[in-house]
């Protein structure tokens, strides 16, 4: 057990000379990409006084200027081949890093180069032009406005207690927005020649590339930077303080009350064999009291909504055992006993036999399938793993070891190990106590004497062993009687067969070879909520939420998932305004299981009042509060101002719970699903047509059939003519959020609506140069495009940024004053070509992916379109700068359009 663990042979790891470090890997998955990670061991937690938050803008200003690319240029060209600003170029500061993220094409050896030469330039030529840094500040503040809210407030309170004694609770890395504002120039240049230095740094590149190739790009660009001496790397500590503290905060705005028990460790290494086996102990004990705590959720009047317990890292120098709990709002001393009261039994009786057995065979089953799977993994897995390796020596001995190691180690894993864990969790003597909670005149906070002598009590009560009640019997007590196979088609250009059932169901099969374990399963049908009855509104649209908590045939929820231990296999039934259908998936050997779960969710949904009442429980906790929340207000407004206060576009509220019958919500289900005749069902991944072929047959060609009128029905829910304003007043944070949605008739074609993702792409880019780049009042700006095709072919596209609430109309104002000026002068041939770049090289990726085709053939099966047409690149063939001018001037209608505007409560 002292044997260290292997480091996995397929990553290459070096040093240079000058202290860099680097790990290179070839993979496949996705093809033609390659994901590329510059790292450095540095982050806010080396920040000086008057350095704070300057970590954070200094990884801003790496895309704000370098040696070889002026201001914007950089972004620029990443976009024009295809690398969209957030999704494939990225990075992220914390206390302890910073990092920075590229997805490239490998396809151009020109952008390869272009991309080392990207990171060499982050590495130690950033331009830092004063003009740029004094622009960026705004950005970085308005980053900083973005995140704060009742949660950022509460965690001022607690962030003191948590790290007392320690520069963790100083260096958040968002930073102080005083010394955003008024920090000297040297200050960054210093942060940035202090730490950015090669031995500091690794080079992460993992993707569809030569290995030796890379190797030899890293060495070229990386070498020839000086290795230099600079203030020594501190390794920062969080100080040990036994016996409990409480970190307890309440805020009027608070969308949840929470309680979290957090039990503060050492990190234990993970460097040997023992080591390994130990964290498997670990895992398998939370993984059971996890199980515990969601039995005890479905209780008719639960004391938690939700509860769980994990183990990590909290910073880099103290790991956390965590037990947390969302409860109601006067639930904390309640839900806080509920959860020790588990823990404590765990320590005291332990686990059983045949808990531990159902987790090691879930263990065991998802390492298999890492496995089956190893050729197919996606390369960013890998590269955050050699990340965390750099950083944190994080284990990476590699799937085939994973697997070889769980095969060995776990059979032998005994029931006194993981019992002797949960005694370690609860015998940790440096406690944190976390509290969230309302405040309002309604509700008590508790204070230390309220949660304090819980220990004790739980400690001194009468615990009984837990009971582990199963159900030993098929999934399915009796099978139907199995239809059959009547009409068969190909459809060659995309891979797909086609069949007929003789109860009506329409099915699509598409077998590939993107991953070795993996099926995925669509299913749709016309009607939806939208034939309920009115006053039976809120019921159907909690129908599925219901049959999903109580469970199918034989089987609550609880006991389904115990008897699914060892299978790979989901499965879930949805009920929206039109539709009514299955989404799920799972590996090829349990194809039958998901089919007999689709077959029991369309015929023995259950009635179950305990688990109707825990969920009214569960929605409670979560709703209380939610009408002081500002986000709530804001985007319960501009969705009712969307369907034009529709009573059925109402929000879900606490008062609103009453309304929903279980009897009347569990019968709209069973009539949803009562009949399979104008079920389309689309099936694909790594299967055989032939083998499915009997599983079809039994259990969806088996589903009963009534031939009857089951199409949806049009409500009336549609946008608003003409121009509607709105603004909203609520919260108390210097904050505001515009979103302006435009909208109307669309001739829903699979090249109209390729037109409008592009056009979208265009207006985002713009305005980000825009509002972001030139006028730094934004943090960030989205523009997304919606369609539909029925009742009848509409788009809309929405545009949101947040800012200070003094300049949201001068933002919004800029807006449209772009739009206008798109419309007016067209995109450039650059702006549009970027674009089109971008949304290919997406599709090329997205059509690697099983759920993408799934969604992609099951939409061609309700539109009546040509998949091959809606699955191919060439629905962008003949977009240009006159047509994307074209759609602005069509789809962006100065005279058409829903704004809604928050802002600060009046006096906040």
């Amino acid at each position: 057990m002292d044997t260290p663990l292997p480091v996995d042979p397929a990553v290459r790891i070096g040093q240079l000379d000058n202290g860099l470090t680097f790990y290179v890997r070839e993979n496949s998955r996705p093809a033609s990409r390659a994901e590329l990670r510059l790292v450095v061991d540095a982050g806010s937690i080396l920040e000086t006084p008057e350095q704070r938050g300057l970590a954070h803008l200094l990884e801003h200003m790496a895309f704000n200027g370098t040696a070889n690319f002026e201001k914007q240029e950089l972004v620029d060209y990443l976009e024009s081949v295809g690398m969209a600003f957030g999704p494939s170029v990225n990075a992220y500061t914390s206390f302890d890093e910073t990092v920075y993220m590229l997805q490239i094409p490998t396809d151009s050896a020109e952008i390869v180069a272009t991309a080392f030469q990207i990171l060499e330039d982050w590495a130690h030529q950033i331009t830092l032009d004063p003009a740029e840094v004094d622009q960026e500040r705004g950005v970085v503040i308005e980053e900083w406005r973005l995140g704060r809210g009742a949660a950022a407030r509460m965690s001022d309170q607690q962030l003191p207690v948590m790290f007392e004694g320690s520069r963790y609770a100083e260096r958040l890395p968002i930073g102080d927005p005083e010394v955003l504002e008024s920090f000297p120039q040297e200050a960054i240049e210093r942060f940035y020649r202090d730490w950015y230095r090669p031995d500091l740094m690794a080079v992460v590149a993992v993707g569809d590339f030569d290995a030796d190739e890379v190797v030899d790009r890293i060495r070229n660009h990386f070498g020839r930077i000086e290795a230099r001496s600079g203030p020594e790397r501190t390794a920062f500590t969080v100080p040990d303080r036994e016996g409990t503290r409480y970190a307890i905060a309440s805020d009027p705005e608070a969308s949840a009350s929470r309680i979290a028990l957090l039990s503060l460790q050492d990190p234990q290494p993970v460097a040997t064999v023992g080591d390994y086996r130990r964290s498997l102990v670990e895992g398998l004990s939370n993984r059971m009291l996890n199980d515990r705590l969601a039995e005890r959720a479905q209780q008719a009047d639960p004391p938690f909504a939700f509860a769980a317990a994990a183990r990590g890292r909290f910073v880099r120098p103290k790991s956390a055992y965590q037990l947390v709990a969302v409860v109601p709002e006067d639930g904390h001393a309640r839900g806080m006993e509920a959860v020790l009261t588990e823990a404590e039994r765990a320590a005291r009786h332990g686990f059983t036999e045949t808990e531990l057995e159902r987790a090691k065979l879930d263990l065991l089953r998802g390492l298999e399938r890492d496995y089956t799977d190893r050729e197919n993994q996606p390369s960013a897995r890998f590269a955050a793993e050699y990340v965390q390796r750099f950083l944190t020596d994080g284990p990476i001995p590699g799937i085939d070891f994973a697997f070889g190691a769980g095969q060995a180690l776990v059979p032998g894993i005994q029931i006194d190990e993981v019992d002797a864990v949960a005694r370690e969790n609860l015998a940790v003597e440096q406690r944190v106590i976390l509290v969230d909670a309302v405040e309002s005149p309604d509700v008590t906070v508790p204070v230390p004497d309220d949660l304090g002598p819980i220990f004790d009590r739980v400690a001194a009560s009468d615990i009984e062993p837990w009971v582990d009640s199963s159900i030993d019997q098929p999934l399915v007590a009796e099978a139907p009687q199995p239809g059959s196979v009547v009409a068969e088609e190909r459809m060659s250009g995309v891979g797909v067969t086609t069949w007929e059932l003789s109860n009506g169901i329409r099915i699509w099969l598409k077998p590939t070879d993107f991953k070795e374990d993996e099926v995925v399963l669509r299913a749709t049908s016309p009607g939806g909520w939208s034939r309920s009855a009115e006053d039976d509104h809120l019921s159907a649209t909690v129908a599925t939420a219901l049959v999903q908590q109580g469970g199918v045939g034989a089987f609550s929820r609880i006991d389904l998932q115990k008897a699914l231990a060892g299978k790979a296999v989901a499965v879930g039934p949805s009920i929206g305004q039109r539709t009514e259908g299955f989404s799920g998936g799972g590996s090829p050997e349990d194809l039958e299981t998901l089919f007999q779960l689709v077959y029991l969710y369309a015929t023995a949904p259950r009635e179950d009042t305990v688990a109707f009442e825990a969920f009214r429980s569960q929605m409670s906790a979560v709703l209380a509060n939610r009408g002081a929340s500002p986000a709530a207000a804001f985007s319960d407004t501009l969705s009712l101002t969307l369907a034009q206060y529709h009573p059925r576009a109402d929000p879900v509220t606490v008062a609103s719970l009453d309304e929903i019958d279980l009897g009347r919500a569990v019968d709209f289900y069973r009539d949803r699903f009562a009949s399979a005749e104008d079920f389309d069902f689309v099936l694909v991944g790594a299967f055989d047509v032939e083998a499915v072929r009997p599983l079809v047959e039994q259990w969806l060609g088996g589903l009963p059939a009534v031939a009857r009128d089951d199409d949806w029905v049009d409500l009336g829910i549609a946008p608003p003519p003409g121009v509607v304003e709105k603004v909203v007043r609520a919260g108390v944070e210097p904050q505001s959020r515009t979103v302006v949605i435009f909208h109307g008739p669309m001739d829903y074609r699979p090249d109209e609506r390729a037109t409008l993702r592009v056009l979208a792409s265009v207006v985002e880019t713009r305005l980000r140069e825009e509002l972001r780049e030139s006028l730094g009042g934004t943090y960030s700006v989205s523009v997304s495009p919606g369609y539909q095709r029925l009742p009848e072919g509409r788009y809309t596209l929405q545009v949101g940024f947040g800012s200070h609430p003094e300049r949201a109309e001068e933002l919004r104002a800029a807006v449209f004053a772009e739009i206008e000026r798109l419309k007016v002068e067209g995109p450039s041939d650059e702006d549009v070509a970027s674009a089109l770049e971008g949304a290919l090289r997406s599709l090329e990726t997205s059509r690697e992916s099983n759920a993408w085709w799934a969604t992609q053939l099951l939409g061609a099966m309700e539109t009546g379109e040509d998949p091959t047409l809606t699955t191919a690149p060439e629905r962008y063939d003949g977009i240009d700068a006159a047509r994307v001018q074209e759609a602005a001037r069509r789809y962006l209608d100065g005279d058409q359009y829903v704004s809604v505007v928050l802002l600060p409560r009046a006096g906040a």
